[in-house]
């Protein structure tokens, strides 16, 4: 069956992040070891509070430096270096123009924060340049994956019924809260194992 409206993953679908890139870069400018920023960011719940709306940027730069003992940190400095750390995945771009020759609207469902976002648009990424739409963005939405509720959501504003929709996102708990909630799905390993589900639509 073809799908009327295909969701995409941006981190490790549309394009690569690195973690421990955006750990060191922190950690280069705190003057902290990386395994106190990792603590910080990632062990705790900090990342996932700003990935959902929870804290703004600023917020986040200013727990970091207060976990820190430092008095301040430069916000913007901060989340650049946070930020710092994605790769286009180039191998999607068949993909992007093959489902858009079908005439089969896209878009994008991310967990993220603003800093990762705001970095990602600005490098111009080709596959940025496809005509999603929507963009749901868990910061924007208060909601992330696996969350039931961002799929609802991300069902209203695709207009398409969850059976007519496509989903494809690398982490299995993702995956399956999207075809718990009747969305088709793929777990997404590498493009040429995706090319070849697009290949048996019909």
């Amino acid at each position: 069956m073809i799908p009327q409206f295909v969701y995409f993953d941006l981190g490790n679908v549309l394009c690569f992040f690195d973690h421990h890139k955006s750990v060191e870069n922190m950690a280069a400018i705190t003057g902290a070891d990386t395994k106190t920023i990792r603590e910080i960011v990632y062990v705790a719940d900090l990342e996932h509070r700003y990935e959902t709306g929870l804290v703004t940027g600023q917020e986040f730069v200013n727990e970091i430096a207060h976990k820190l003992g430092l008095s301040e940190l430069e916000c913007d400095k901060m989340l650049h270096a946070a930020s710092d750390m994605f790769q286009p995945n180039h191998d999607i771009l068949p993909i992007l123009d093959r489902i858009c020759e079908m005439k089969i609207p896209m878009g994008i469902l991310s967990n993220t924060c603003d800093a990762h976002w705001d970095w990602i648009v600005r490098q111009s990424y080709p596959q940025l340049k496809y005509p999603f739409e929507p963009i749901v963005l868990s910061y924007e939405e208060k909601v992330m994956k696996p969350n039931p509720e961002i799929y609802r959501l991300s069902t209203e504003k695709a207009k398409f019924a969850p059976g007519d929709i496509f989903f494809t996102d690398d982490r299995t708990d993702n995956i399956e809260a999207a075809k718990a909630y009747g969305w088709n799905t793929h777990l997404f390993t590498d493009a040429a194992s995706l090319l070849q589900v697009i290949d048996e639509w019909n």
